[in-house]
C-alpha cells in the first residue's frame, strides 16, 4: 500500500472515531428510533415515518427504512426510486432483497421491458424462467446461450417452477427436447431426485423407452428389484448395468446379505465399467464396515487397492484395529498414499502399532513429535508419554489503524448496529458482504475486530476459513464465561467440558439453529429442555444464553449419571443419544482411543475427538495445568467397565 493510500485510510478512519465518539451520546436513542421506526414502514407517508426518518440522519441503519418501505409500497411510480436505490446499495445486502420483490412485482404484472431491464441473476430458479419466458417473448433471435441455460434449468432431477413451462415450451417447439435429454432427466429424478416425475418423463419418452423408465421406478421403490436379473438382460446392456450398479449400491445399506450374493450373480452375466465397479466396491466396503459385517475386511481390502478414498482408508483402518491386528495397521498405513500416509491419525495409530509390537523406542519417537501438534491426536499422543499438551498459541498482531479502517466501513458499521440490537441474522449478512471485499490481511483484521465486539462465532469461522489457526485465544474464547462457568459449577461438571461443548455446538453463536431443532448456545432441542424442567419450555427460552447455558449444564449431569460418570460416554450422548452409545459399548474391555475410532457415527466419532480436544484446549484457557490425555491414554471401555 503507498504512503498517500495509507494516509488517506488512516484520515478517513479517525474522522470515522471522531464522528462516532460525537454522536455516541445519542446512539443509543438512534436506536430506539430506528426500531420505533420500522412498523411505520407501511406507511411512509405518515408524519410518524417521516418524523423519525429524518432524526435518523446519518445513522447506519437508515437505509434499512427506506428499503423496507420500497419493499412495502410497490409500483411503477417507485422505478425511478428504486433504481436510484440498487445503483447505490449495489453489490450490498440491502440490494437484492428490494431487486428480488420487485422483479416478482414486475412479474407478476406482466412489466416484461421493466423486468429485463432489471433483471440480475439471483439464483433463483422462478425468476430466471420468467427472464427467459421474457426474452422469448420478444423479437429477438434467441442466442445459443439462452437453449445453453434452459438446457441446464432441464437438466434436474426436482421438479421445476411454473414459470419454467413456457420455457420449456417454446425449448420444445425449436427442437431442443431430444429423448436422451429426456431420459437423462427420468435418470437424476431416480437417482436421488423427485421420484414422482418418472412417470411424467416416462409420457413424454417413445414406446422403446418404457422398459428402462419402468426398471429405474421399481427400483428405486424397492432396491431388491434389481436381484431378478433375468429381467434386465432384456433392457440395453449398457443402460441395464447402469441401473443394477445403482440398485445394488443402495441394497447393501438395507439387505447386506442378499446384495452380496446378487451383485455376484450380476457380475457373471453383466458387463460393468470400471467406474461402476468402483462406485459398488466403494459402497460395499463402507456399508459393510458401519454394520461391522464379516466381509468388511475383504470388500475394504478390495476398495482400497482399487482408489484413492479417505472413507475407504479410514474404515479399513477402523475394521483392523476393531479386531487389535497390530502388524496389519501398520500395513494399511504403509500401503496407504502419502497424504493419508502422513496426517495425524495415521501417524498417532502407527505409534500405537509399534507400541503393540513392542518396538518401544520407535513409538515414543512417534509420539514425541505428534505431541507438538495442536490437535485430538497430538494430545493422545501427549498423554502417551506423559508430556503436557501443546497450544502453540500465536496471537495475531494487528496495528490499531488496521481495525480503526476495517471499523470504519459502511458494511461493518451496519453490522455493528444490527450486533448491538441483536439482530445477529441482518448483521451476519452485512458481515458476509464486506468479507467478499477484503485481502486476507484486512479479512484477519475484521476477525480480530468481530473478537473484540463479542461476536465470537465470526472471528471463529474467520480464522479457519483463512488458515490461520494459532491465535488460540481468539479461536477459543472465554464468550459468556459468567453463565457457562456458574451452570457447570451449579450441575457439578468441568467448566472446561462445558466451554468446549458450547465452542463445538455453536461457536457461541447465540442465535443458532440446526436443522434438527437444535437451539442456541449449547444446541438443545426443546423436548430435552422440557424433559429436564418437567414442565413446559418455549422454544425461544433457549435463544437466551443464561437460559441455555443452564439447561447445557444441566443435560450434561444428566448424561453422566447415565453413563456411570464417563464424560467421553457423556459426550458421545449429547451427540448421538446415551441410549445409541450404550449399544455401541463392547462386551470385553476396549482401549479408549480405539473405541472412539470406531464409533460407527462418523459424525459422533468426529464430535468426540474435537470435544476431547477443545476441553484440553479449554482446561488451560481456565488456568488449570491436568493433562487429560494422560488420564484417557489407560482408559477401557466396555458395557460392564466404562470407566477407568
Amino acid at each position: 500500500m503507498d504512503r498517500t493510500r495509507a494516509l488517506t485510510l488512516l484520515f478517513t478512519a479517525m474522522l470515522s472515531v471522531c464522528c462516532v465518539s460525537a454522536q455516541s451520546g445519542t446512539l443509543e436513542q438512534q436506536r430506539q428510533w430506528f426500531e420505533d421506526a420500522e412498523p411505520w414502514v407501511y406507511y411512509p407517508n405518515s408524519d410518524e415515518f417521516q418524523s423519525l426518518y429524518h432524526k435518523l440522519e446519518g445513522y447506519p441503519l437508515r437505509p434499512y427504512l427506506q428499503q423496507r418501505a420500497l419493499m412495502a409500497n410497490l409500483s411503477l411510480d417507485k422505478t425511478d426510486e428504486i433504481q436510484q436505490f440498487l445503483a447505490r446499495f449495489d453489490n450490498t445486502p440491502l440490494a437484492d432483497p428490494l431487486r428480488e420483490k420487485w422483479l416478482y412485482y414486475l412479474a407478476k404484472h406482466g412489466h416484461n421491458r421493466a423486468f429485463r431491464r432489471f433483471y440480475r441473476a439471483l439464483g433463483q430458479t422462478e425468476l430466471q424462467c420468467h427472464f427467459l419466458h421474457f426474452v422469448a417473448q420478444s423479437r429477438e433471435a434467441l442466442s445459443p446461450d439462452w437453449y445453453q441455460q434452459v438446457d441446464e434449468l432441464w437438466l434436474h432431477g426436482e421438479s421445476q417452477p411454473e414459470s419454467c413451462d413456457p420455457v420449456f415450451k417454446r425449448w420444445q417447439q425449436d427442437g431442443h427436447r431430444s429423448d436422451t435429454l429426456v431420459y437423462q432427466r427420468l435418470v437424476m429424478a431416480a437417482d436421488g431426485g423427485d421420484h414422482t416425475l418418472i412417470p411424467y418423463l416416462r409420457s413424454l419418452l417413445p414406446k422403446s423407452y418404457f422398459p428402462l423408465a419402468d426398471a429405474w421406478q421399481h427400483t428405486r421403490r424397492d432396491p431388491a428389484h434389481v436381484t431378478r436379473l433375468d429381467h434386465f438382460q432384456r433392457l440395453p446392456s449398457e443402460q441395464a448395468s447402469d441401473i443394477i450398479t445403482y440398485g445394488h449400491r443402495r441394497l447393501i445399506w438395507r439387505q447386506p446379505d442378499l446384495a452380496l450374493r446378487s451383485w455376484a450373480r450380476a457380475r457373471e452375466r453383466f458387463n460393468f465399467s470400471p467406474g461402476q465397479l468402483r462406485e459398488v466396491s466403494r459402497n460395499f466396503a463402507l456399508a459393510l464396515a458401519v454394520e461391522n459385517h464379516p466381509k468388511a475386511r475383504f470388500w475394504l481390502e478390495h476398495a482400497n487397492r482399487e482408489q484413492y478414498d479417505p472413507d475407504v482408508f479410514r474404515w479399513h483402518l477402523t475394521e483392523v484395529l476393531r479386531d487389535n491386528h497390530w502388524q496389519e495397521v501398520v500395513n494399511v498405513i504403509s500401503t496407504a498414499p502419502r497424504q493419508l500416509e502422513q496426517d495425524y491419525s495415521s501417524q498417532y495409530w502407527l505409534g500405537r502399532s509399534l507400541e503393540h509390537l513392542n518396538d518401544k523406542k520407535s513409538a515414543f519417537e512417534q509420539f514425541d513429535t505428534l505431541s507438538s501438534v495442536r490437535h485430538y491426536y497430538g494430545f493422545m499422543a501427549s498423554g502417551k508419554i506423559a508430556r503436557s499438551p501443546s497450544l502453540a498459541n500465536v496471537p495475531l498482531a494487528v496495528s490499531e489503524q488496521q481495525v480503526a479502517m476495517i471499523a470504519s466501513l459502511p458494511e461493518a458499521e451496519r453490522a455493528r448496529e444490527w450486533l448491538e440490537l441483536e439482530r445477529y441474522t441482518e448483521a451476519r449478512r452485512e458481515w458476509w458482504s464486506l468479507q467478499q471485499k477484503l485481502t486476507r490481511e484486512q479479512a484477519l483484521t475484521a476477525a480480530v475486530l468481530a473478537d473484540r465486539w463479542g461476536w465470537h462465532d465470526q472471528a471463529i469461522f474467520a480464522f479457519s476459513r483463512l488458515g490461520y489457526l494459532d491465535d488460540v485465544q481468539r479461536r477459543f474464547p472465554l464468550a459468556y464465561e459468567g453463565e457457562l462457568v456458574a451452570s457447570a459449577t451449579k450441575y457439578q461438571v468441568d467448566p472446561a467440558w462445558a466451554f468446549a461443548i458450547a465452542r463445538r455446538e455453536s461457536s457461541f453463536m447465540p442465535d443458532a439453529h440446526s436443522g434438527a431443532g437444535a437451539r442456541g448456545l449449547m444446541q438443545l432441542l426443546p423436548s430435552t429442555a422440557r424433559y429436564l424442567a418437567k414442565q413446559r419450555i418455549s422454544g425461544r427460552t433457549l435463544y437466551d444464553p443464561v437460559s441455555n447455558a443452564d439447561f447445557g449444564a444441566r443435560y450434561l449431569r444428566y448424561l453422566m449419571d447415565k453413563m456411570q460418570n464417563n464424560p467421553v460416554l457423556a459426550t458421545a450422548a449429547y451427540n448421538a443419544g446415551w441410549s445409541r452409545v450404550k449399544q455401541w459399548l463392547p462386551e470385553d474391555d476396549v482401549p479408549l482411543d480405539v473405541w472412539i475410532e470406531t464409533i460407527p457415527y462418523r459424525e459422533t466419532r468426529n464430535y468426540v475427538k474435537a470435544v476431547l480436544a477443545y476441553r484440553q484446549i479449554y482446561k488451560r484457557r481456565l488456568g488449570q495445568s491436568q493433562n487429560l490425555f494422560q488420564d484417557l491414554s489407560e482408559m477401557q471401555i466396555s458395557a460392564d467397565k466404562p470407566t477407568l
